[in-house]
């Protein structure tokens, strides 16, 4: 059984949604602001000013973030409050697939539907021709599209992308193009729960193909503190089931590379940043 841990951070999350005094971007169309002379503010001091980070300004039945449980691709699609553009960067680390950071982007076409992407950077020397000292890295750049459905209430996100390495070619030095990945996420995120199924296929493409890997997962959790005040609003925990399936392999057959099952903490803070930790 495979024993591990994985921690996920977002960097950089979203830009702040409030507007400037003079324009807000709404879907990339600007819209006039008149702001006028405020009275001065009076600080009372016996107010807990800290309270205000966690004041929810969103509607009651609405999380207050939609990043989404699932790792390492936590594709958001940009809702109107937003902008067209959205996007993250999320650093990864496992006792398997060492450390990698991922850039996520998107943008939104309307409100159902959104252009996504991103660059998943695997830094593993594993992964990497032998002897090279961890030049020639495996890359991973996808795009695809995000649409909603049921009402909103889940976003399925298809993506089609390329690798450049030798992971999958198995060939002596990295490769451009050396394979293909197909792959889709269905994500749900409300006020109390939280959940997505995930699934990727990556076909060898350029020769000796060697390898072919299909890696999926099934996560869920709640946000039992929804309803507070104070920190407690940014906590979220469930639990975790990921598979790694070698569907290819030099001798000809499948294996199982691992199976993992576990729970996870997660801590979500306004402007979709987040820090999550898994153990199984």
């Amino acid at each position: 059984m495979l024993q591990s841990l994985v921690l996920s951070a977002v960097l950089m999350g979203q830009t702040p949604a409030t507007p400037t005094p003079m324009e807000a971007l709404t879907n990339g169309r600007p819209q006039m602001m008149v702001q006028g002379a405020l009275p001065p503010t009076v600080v009372d001091s016996s107010v807990p000013i800290k309270q205000e980070l966690f004041l929810d300004r969103q509607p009651q039945d609405q999380p207050r973030t939609q990043t989404i449980v699932g790792t390492p691709y936590p594709l958001k699609a940009a809702s109107e409050d937003d902008g067209a553009f959205s996007g993250s960067v999320t650093l990864n680390q496992d006792t398997f697939f060492g450390f990698y950071p991922i850039l996520n982007g998107s943008y939104a076409l309307n409100d159902k539907f959104a252009l996504t992407f991103y660059g998943l950077f695997w830094t593993n020397p594993a992964f990497t021709p032998s002897g090279t000292g961890g030049t020639g890295l495996w890359t991973e750049i996808a795009g695809g599209i995000s649409f909603k459905v049921l009402d909103d209430a889940i976003t399925v996100n298809p993506a089609l992308g390329f690798l450049s390495g030798k992971l999958l070619s198995g060939a002596d030095r990295a490769m451009t193009f050396e394979g293909i990945v197909s792959q889709v996420s269905i994500s749900h995120a409300s006020k109390y729960l939280e959940a997505q199924a995930f699934g990727a296929y990556y076909v060898a493409t350029a020769a000796p193909s060697n390898n072919n890997f299909f890696h999926y997962w099934l996560t869920g959790g709640v946000r039992p503190f929804a309803d507070c005040t104070d920190w407690k609003q940014i906590v979220s925990v469930g639990a975790h089931f990921e598979q790694l399936y070698q569907t290819k392999s030099p001798a000809g057959n499948s294996t199982n590379i691992y199976t993992w099952l576990g729970p996870y903490v997660q801590l979500t803070l306004p402007n979709n940043v987040f820090l999550r930790v898994n153990a199984g």
